[in-house]
């Protein structure tokens, strides 16, 4: 099932260019062609509709749960803290289920 999923992402003012890029936070994310909705100084917020499989990659490899149709979460960012320091603040995570479209289409009798 596709969802509209949004990523938003507060950086320390020391994380460099390649750690506030989404390849560097979610390589699963990178060819999912979401769009930065924002990126004011110290956030950005990525938003998109991305296909099930990669959803439930990308939310498997965040230690989230990639089953519950509308999922939402806020991770400190100690997860990412390396070397005694972490280059991200805090990352939020929003994911709605989308239901496929059905077409209304007229009945037509043909005979």
């Amino acid at each position: 099932m596709d969802r509209y999923l949004t990523l938003a992402v507060e950086y320390e003012p020391h994380a460099t260019d390649a750690q506030r890029s989404l390849g560097w936070l979610a390589p699963e994310l990178v060819d999912a062609n979401l769009t930065i909705t924002d990126d004011v100084p110290g956030v950005r917020r990525w938003a998109g509709v991305i296909d099930g499989d990669t959803y439930e990659r990308f939310v498997d490899s965040w230690g989230g749960e990639p089953h519950i149709p509308d999922y939402r979460h806020t991770w400190d960012g100690m997860e990412w803290e390396a070397g005694g320091s972490s280059p991200i603040v805090w990352a939020s995570l929003t994911a709605t289920a989308l239901e496929p479209v059905k077409p209304n289409l007229p009945y037509v009798y043909l005979g």
